[in-house]
């Protein structure tokens, strides 16, 4: 028989195709050298080429992903589970709504061997998945015997930002004593110039009022006010990042049966941000309104101060995941147990100024010229220091912490027939999580020129390359070097102003969630041979008990404190199975069930309750159920040519129970008349179903020359019920699911060259449900990056990588396509990096 030894691109291919062949579960992998080689900014953006994942993208690059829709999934690392500094559903430190520090845009690609994703969990695996569980698998050094090192450089290059950064990689692994035990450290640091120009928005859209001057709010006379869109910013930010990370494997293996380990993962992510842009608070005097058939202001004149505004934002989030642990293997049973510990934190300080014009001037803005609004400041100059007052400070810092401690025991009994093994075990872990929030809002209205100089001119050349106008590229903002927080102008304050300069923390953005939560599961593993189909599978339970308790703050009318506490028990029994037939050597068909959980996002249980002076109250809810979902999947997978997948995947979720925003009278000790309560409570559930389809094949096939060709393409279609509804009554989709996405992946190789292309579109989908509950949607999205690959030597490798070549803007829209409520776009990034190896 000829042996073919497989290599490089195909090699890893090759791997995930075996590993996903192997697997009982509905599982999808992508391996190291694959998804270094790929031109991905982090490990995010890898998983996107998996089917059925599509990422959400913050400044730059992806951030976070949904699995089938569902944003509560679950990160481990080497299995066990990984978790932001805020808790659950936390994306990190950021003042923008597309979060740039979620916990897989952390993890730097280079310290990953593999990533695996499930799609439905056995009993045996975490709970807390809704989409499914990612698993980042690090290297183990008695995997590649002998002693091995790579260093690897890379510089990059910004198009946008104009700028060339560095980021550099390293890695040991080395056994000894007759390869019974190994070490493996592993590090990299990558510094990153990232700039976002465009159109943006804080308050977004608002329903027309009566207060906006307008001779009529409903032009079609429905009863439902037309939309505005408020607060339209042109603005620029500037994002100095690095990224770091270190892993370190300990492993002795003194026999075949017992394995011991010591593992440790650290990552973090610094940025010091400068953001600047104009606006206009859209309102009061409008005149001249032009609307569309939804009843969207598309064009109008005001007369309203036109404003610059800046921030200045330093942010870090990192975490430190350490375990021990080890296993025992005999001919009749295996014993497995592990510590694990970790530590999250993250912190962002935020100082927020505005400039504005002291008397208000006329603005005329349009919406009609495509996806760019065009906003005129007919009687500002923003450049004019004495045309301009300091309206706003505003002085923030957000600490968070967060610590995971969990203890896992494993058992599995084998047997013979056709049970093959069972399987029981425990997992007990305490999550607690700290917030602590400062703010300071002062608003001064000092006139500029009566102030020490604190400003300076911004100009940016070919600012959202021209689209923007002049006026939007060029005007007065405060300068870093004279600014010091707040207390820069402390001289100038009056009493009340030095106190909320001074103010500590806020007590109902503070708060400290401590759970616990002990998980225990029996599994059997099966495999049967019916007629010249072989069956195998597992099935089991996993019985969940949680225990939470919430202290928050009561803060009442009079703006008394008093501290708060609920405590919160949970119990659920989630069982799964599932079923692989093997009809051919190529032929596979899997069918699965499963009930799933994941609980609240740990900020909505915070305690905390604000009454008003006007009988309305903001809560946390504390007592929220978790989310539950019963899920069944079918699959059927074509291996058929070596290295080569054809399979068509089909799912349904069933979600009980959604968790939505509501406005409520409660009666709450201490008050005689009822207090209408804002506050997250347990809704009605909802239903999710997709298609998911899989092509990989290395075309060995062509002629000569043309045999180095392969592709590896996905697509998947999802569809989802909720009870989330928008202003007009319309049924909204699940947040963060897009119906259609499309990977594409095109590769060449020879024995010393390789080139690829990467080409990701997903079409429009909802991210959040806005002001007035209007649904806030993103524009369909395409990316195309490709790299090339040279071995000069064995040992010496130079890679070259364009990201981004589209440099397609990322557009949001509120319920119609015509209202642009987002638009923004970042350019090209250009990488060179040589690797050495040993």
């Amino acid at each position: 028989m000829e042996e073919i030894t497989v290599s490089g691109i195909r090699q890893v291919m090759a791997e995930a195709v075996d590993r996903k062949r192997d697997a009982t579960e509905f599982l999808d992998a992508i391996m190291a050298d694959d998804m270094g080689k790929l031109p991905d900014a982090n490990v995010a953006e890898s998983l996107q080429r998996v089917s059925g994942v599509q990422v959400d993208r913050g400044i730059g690059g992806g951030s976070d992903v949904s699995i089938r829709g569902m944003r509560q999934n679950v990160t481990l690392i080497n299995g066990r589970q990984v978790i932001e500094a805020g808790g659950r559903g936390s994306r990190g430190p950021d003042t923008l709504e597309g979060s740039s520090y979620g916990l897989l845009a952390q993890i730097p690609s280079k310290l990953v061997s593999r990533l695996e994703v499930y799609k439905q969990t056995p009993a045996s695996q975490i709970e807390g998945a809704l989409g499914g569980v990612v698993d980042v698998v690090t290297r183990r050094p008695l995997d590649n015997l002998g002693h091995h090192g790579t260093v690897s450089l890379t510089g990059a290059h910004s198009q946008l930002a104009g700028e060339t950064d560095s980021e550099w990689f390293a890695m040991y692994s080395g056994t000894f004593a007759d390869d019974t035990f190994g070490v493996l450290v592993s590090a990299t640091e990558a510094n990153q110039s990232v700039r976002e120009d465009g159109m943006n928005t804080f308050s977004g859209y608002g329903q027309l009022s009566s207060d906006d001057g307008l001779t009529t709010i409903d032009p079609n006379g429905d009863g439902v006010p037309g939309q505005i869109h408020r607060d339209m910013r042109f603005q620029q930010i500037e994002d100095e990042r690095k990224r770091s990370g270190v892993s370190a494997f300990l492993q002795w293996q003194p026999s075949d049966a017992l394995d011991l380990y010591a593992d440790t993962f650290f990552s973090e992510i610094t940025s010091d941000r400068n953001r600047y842009w104009t606006g206009f608070w859209n309102c009061c005097t409008i005149s001249n309104p032009v609307f569309s058939d939804n009843e969207t202001l598309m064009a109008a004149e005001v007369v309203r101060p036109a404003q610059t505004n800046t921030e200045f934002a330093d942010a870090s989030s990192a975490f430190t995941s350490t375990a021990i642990g080890g296993s025992y293997e005999t001919e009749r049973w295996s014993l497995s147990a592990e510590l694990a510990n970790t530590a999250a934190e993250s912190s962002m300080e935020q100082d927020f100024i505005r400039f504005q014009t002291q008397d208000a001037g006329k603005i005329a803005f349009d919406l009609r010229n495509g996806d760019v609004p065009q906003v005129d400041f007919t009687d500002a100059d923003l450049t004019n220091l004495d045309e301009l007052a300091l309206a706003i400070l505003y002085d923030k810092s957000t600490d968070k912490e967060s610590t995971d401690r969990a203890a896992r025991f494993d058992f599995e009994w084998f047997m013979e027939g056709a049970i093959t093994s069972v399987e029981l075990g425990a997992r007990s872990n305490t999550l607690e999580t700290d917030v602590r929030y400062r703010s300071a809002d002062i608003r001064p209205n000092f006139a500029l020129g009566d102030l020490p100089d604190i400003s300076t001119l911004f100009s940016s050349n070919n600012f959202f390359s021209g689209d923007a106008g002049d006026a939007h590229s060029r005007y007065l903002v405060v300068d870093k070097s004279a600014w010091q927080g707040c207390g820069t102008l402390a001289d100038f304050y009056d009493s009340e102003q030095q106190a909320i300069c001074n103010i500590g923390l806020d007590p109902l953005g503070s708060f400290t969630i401590d759970e616990s939560i002990d998980a225990y599961y029996v599994k059997a593993n099966y495999d049967v041979q019916l007629g010249d189909v072989i069956v195998s599978g597992d099935f089991g339970l996993r019985q969940v008990e949680r225990n939470m308790t919430s202290t928050g703050n009561a803060i009442d009318a009079d703006g008394g404190v008093s501290p708060t506490v609920a405590k919160v028990s949970n119990s659920e029994t989630l069982p799964s199975a599932v079923a692989k037939f093997d009809l051919s050597e190529d032929w596979v068909v899997r069918v699965g069930a499963a009930r799933a959980l994941t609980f609240p996002n740990t900020a909505d249980l915070n305690n905390g309750l604000h009454v008003f002076s006007d009988n309305t109250g903001q809560s946390g809810s504390p007592d929220l159920d978790p989310f539950i979902v019963n899920q069944m999947d079918l699959s059927s997978e074509w291996y058929f040519d070596s290295e080569a997948v054809l399979s068509a995947g089909v799912f349904f979720k069933d979600v009980e129970s959604f968790i939505v925003q509501t406005i409520q009278s409660k009666d709450i000790p201490g008050y005689s008349d009822p207090i209408t309560v804002a506050q997250k409570v347990n809704g009605e559930g909802g239903k999710v179903k997709g298609l998911e389809l899989l092509y990989q094949q290395p075309l060995t096939f062509l002629p000569a020359g043309w045999d180095g060709l392969g592709v590896m393409t996905t697509y998947s279609y999802t569809d989802s019920e909720t009870p989330f509804t928008d202003a007009n009554g319309a049924v909204l989709p699940l947040p963060g699911l897009s119906k259609h996405n499309v990977n594409f992946v095109s590769y060449y190789e020879t024995d010393n060259l390789g080139f690829r292309v990467a080409y990701n579109w997903r079409d429009d989908y909802l991210d959040g449900i806005g002001n007035g509950d209007s649904g806030i949607y993103y524009k369909d999205y395409a990316d195309l990056s490709a790299t090339a690959n040279w071995h000069v030597t064995d040992n010496l490798t130079v890679n070259l990588e364009a990201l981004n070549l589209l440099n397609t803007r990322q557009l949001q829209y509120n319920a119609y396509s015509e209202a642009t409520r987002r638009n923004v776009e970042y350019g090209q990034i250009y990488k060179v990096s040589f690797t050495y190896a040993l």
